[in-house]
């Protein structure tokens, strides 16, 4: 009675070993890929102050960063947000010919203007800063938090499916059996690729009003997504 369980269980031990060693694995990377227009425009300003004291210096860059937030204020652009940072005040090194003299004091801030209506908005915050002196700035296109999360459940479809068929392209030529899901590994990621923001130097014009607002067409930018989805199969 003991040989016949003992043979039992070396059958069902070697049946068991077979149906592992029969059973295999693939792992396909599933992606997507959309374009999507920019929804909001963020204006990054420099200011600069130069003077012999520092307090002179500081009295002259708030002033000018005052003016610039009553004008940003009194043209009601309809979605917006209005920050300042990195406030430095330095001494005001000039190099000449391989030798420095300091010359007074040298005070800088940082000011970023977040705009969300980039068809009304964004032409007439320009225009107000190109009139300003002192200042230089630049102009860059981003995705929003919500427009990307709005997206998120497409691109992962997307992505899920393109790893499907992937995994069905792959067993149809190497003539896989029995293709099935065995392991989804998704994690959060970075899915947006930021283009390099527009250089702008504001500059003082003389004939503003025959000047025309400037038109901005930000390119499309790019969201992805990506899946690791590992498949078994058996011979």
């Amino acid at each position: 009675m003991k040989n016949i369980i003992l043979i039992f269980t070396l059958l069902c031990s070697v049946t068991s070993l077979a149906y592992s060693q029969n059973s295999r694995e693939i792992e396909v990377k599933g992606t997507s890929e959309l374009l999507v227009k920019p929804d909001q425009a963020i204006i990054q300003i420099h200011l600069e102050e130069k003077a012999m004291k520092v307090a002179d210096a500081t009295e002259k860059l708030n002033a000018k960063a005052s003016e610039i937030e009553k004008k940003i204020r009194k043209e009601k652009f309809k979605d917006y947000k209005f920050t300042a940072n990195n406030y430095y005040v330095n001494i005001n090194r000039v190099y000449r010919k391989g030798t420095s003299k300091d010359s007074g004091y040298v005070a800088s801030q940082n000011l970023k203007l977040e705009l969300y209506n980039l068809e009304k908005d964004l032409p007439k915050a320009v225009e107000l800063l190109n009139i300003s002196n002192d200042l230089t700035f630049n102009v860059s296109f981003s995705i929003s938090k919500e427009m990307v999360k709005s997206y998120e459940e497409q691109l992962l479809k997307m992505a899920l499916e393109d790893a499907q068929n992937k995994a069905d392209q792959i067993g149809k030529v190497m003539k896989l059996e029995n293709l099935m899901v065995k392991k989804v590994n998704y994690g959060h990621r970075d899915n947006v690729n930021y283009p390099r923001p527009v250089q702008m130097e504001a500059m003082r014009l003389q004939k503003s009003q025959d000047r025309e607002a400037p038109v901005f067409q930000p390119e499309e930018q790019q969201l992805t997504d990506e899946v690791l989805v590992t498949f078994s199969f058996e011979n």
